[in-house]
């Protein structure tokens, strides 16, 4: 079959880089190799050429293809805003229930909690100061290593 640059899909195609690339990569480097890719690597760059697999064939009459993620919801910054949030949320719940408790204790519940992904215990204590100057919880009068629920 016929060969085609990046760059020269890109034009024909009529699409940014940031649509092609997932989509080359969907078809080139996924479980089914529908198109071939040279050079050979997991990488798409704008240098790469493309063209059909004739080597391609699946005894499956439909086959998935995945696409790879085009949308933002992988932008490290939104992920750490929804992390955030859901670390806050972890505090909150886990002081309503004990009213008071050492930073200590609340970093190892938050941590238990979120087992999903390990905050930092950095990001915890950024967290847990949000929340303080947000007046949810307090530092204690007598030992500042001990927090307060209020709200």
């Amino acid at each position: 079959g016929k060969t085609y640059g990046f760059n020269e899909l890109k034009e024909l195609l009529n699409l940014e880089d940031i649509t092609l690339k997932p989509l080359l990569h969907s078809l080139s480097c996924g479980k089914h190799k529908i198109i071939t890719k040279s050079p050979a690597s997991n990488k798409i760059n704008s240098t790469d050429s493309f063209c059909g697999n004739p080597k391609f064939s699946s005894n499956m009459r439909k086959i998935r293809i995945p696409v790879a993620n085009v949308d933002s919801s992988h932008n490290k910054s939104r992920v750490e805003e929804d992390r955030s949030v859901a670390i806050e949320a972890a505090i909150v719940r886990i002081m309503k229930a004990r009213k008071t408790l050492s930073h200590q204790q609340l970093v190892a519940e938050v941590l238990s909690q979120l087992s999903f992904f390990k905050p930092q215990p950095r990001v915890i204590k950024k967290r847990i100061e949000a929340l303080i100057d947000r007046e949810y919880l307090e530092r204690s009068a007598e030992n500042s290593q001990q927090y307060n629920y209020l709200a």
